[in-house]
């Protein structure tokens, strides 16, 4: 059925007819005026196809990317960076700076790092594999787990999976997050999914798209009901052993063995570690779980965006129904745009990206190329729009230099 599956290339790219070699700029969902810090969906970058696809050619100086990562460093005032490459001429990983300023410890490229809503490729990858299974279905109903939803009736697991459900998410009401940052409502993710019952769609079930992390929460307790398991359990089975993995997991506590990286956040007016912080753990920890709850390290993530982009491990109906399908672009956004199921898309680099309080990810694949992207700062600003959208432009200028210096002629669009 899916003919290009096993070559890396996404026929989803090829659903969208005469489109030309040219990038999304991608849209930054994050600094709203309310301040939504969870995730980020797009992130401010515009890429195009390369035209040279022989990556022997691609340079691999690593005086010039670590030169990169350390300027963009210094830019946000983070206090350390980790950048992973994978490419067939090779396998570069470098760091730098403090993994926490305080006892002068150093990034290693080794370490444990939080990738915030890239969780959502491994929860949503985690229902596709049990749709394979006959587990679950992609068209069953929100009301068999939760008949109190408004539209549960028609909302599905497909809905939830592609955020097109309209179930409104906790980020964005003022008054939840002004709680969080004070430490108080004591809010914990039954709550919220409580709370988002109580709310009226933000619009009908697979009549438009709207980013919510109560409906990747609503997936993680509709697998554990089904399966009996944690969801770190099946994380493990599912996709940690079948890949290798040994580094990837759902925390069961705000601060795992082997999490030596602090977070830091600039809201307040200067740099402040928030590790261990109410705020910091009920961001990345109680509030997190399957929307953007994970950790890793940059080896197996950057192996992760290759079994992601290439469905590996699904079935070719499963992994067409994960993919983007590519909308045209318009006055507005003048690129080929996409979100599938927990997957964005820019053409033809796929992955996702992350932020939660004091930590941020880019995780990018472009199938043609083979070529993996992954870049992880320790620095995240989440309680103040103007420093949030400070931090944003940073580490997207700081994709797009890296990606044009590996790849010549992509991040600007075609005339």
């Amino acid at each position: 059925m899916n003919s290009l599956k096993g070559t890396g290339l996404n026929p989803a790219v090829f659903q969208s007819a005469n489109k030309n070699d040219s990038m999304e700029q991608a849209k930054n969902v994050f600094a709203s005026r309310t301040g939504r810090f969870l995730i980020i969906l797009f992130i401010f970058f515009s890429f195009t196809s390369c035209k040279d696809t022989d990556t022997d050619l691609i340079p691999t100086d690593r005086s010039r990317i670590i030169a990169i990562m350390q300027g963009t460093r210094a830019a946000m005032k983070a206090p350390g960076w980790i950048v992973g490459i994978r490419a067939p001429a090779g396998v570069h990983e470098y760091s730098g700076g403090k993994a926490c300023r305080d006892g002068d410890v150093r990034m290693e490229t080794t370490d444990l790092i939080r990738i915030g809503s890239i969780t959502k490729t491994f929860t949503a990858t985690l229902v596709l594999i049990l749709c394979d299974e006959g587990v679950l279905n992609l068209d069953e109903k929100l009301s068999n787990y939760y008949p109190a939803f408004p539209g549960a009736g028609m909302i599905t697991i497909r809905h939830l999976l592609s955020h097109t459900s309209g179930i409104p998410t906790w980020d964005e009401d003022e008054e939840i997050r002004m709680q969080i940052y004070n430490g108080t409502g004591n809010w914990t993710i039954d709550k919220l999914i409580d709370w988002a019952a109580q709310q009226s769609l933000l619009s009908e079930p697979g009549e438009g798209f709207h980013y919510s992390n109560i409906g990747y929460f609503l997936l993680g307790k509709i697998m554990e009901a089904k399966t009996l398991k944690s969801i770190d359990e099946l994380l493990q089975e599912k996709i940690c052993q079948p890949l290798g993995f040994t580094h990837t997991f759902m925390p069961g506590s705000p601060d795992p063995a082997g999490d030596v990286i602090h977070g830091y956040d600039e809201s307040g007016g200067s740099v402040e570690d928030m590790s261990g912080t109410p705020q910091a753990d009920a961001i990345n920890f109680e509030l997190a779980w399957t929307a953007g709850g994970m950790m890793t390290n940059i080896d197996e993530l950057s192996q992760w965006a290759r079994a992601l982009a290439g469905g590996q491990l699904l079935s070719d109906s499963m992994y067409m129904a994960q993919m983007p399908v590519l909308h045209p672009p318009t006055p507005e956004v003048p690129y080929y745009t996409g979100y599938g199921m927990g997957v964005s898309q820019t053409d033809v680099w796929i992955g996702h990206t992350g932020a939660i309080c004091g930590f941020v990810c880019y995780m990018q694949y472009y199938p043609e190329g083979d070529v993996s992207i992954i870049t992880f700062f320790n620095k995240f600003s989440a309680f103040d729009i103007e420093a949030n959208a400070a931090d944003l432009k940073a580490t997207g200028e700081n994709f797009k230099t890296l990606a044009t210096y590996m790849c010549p002629n992509t991040l600007q669009p075609e005339p």
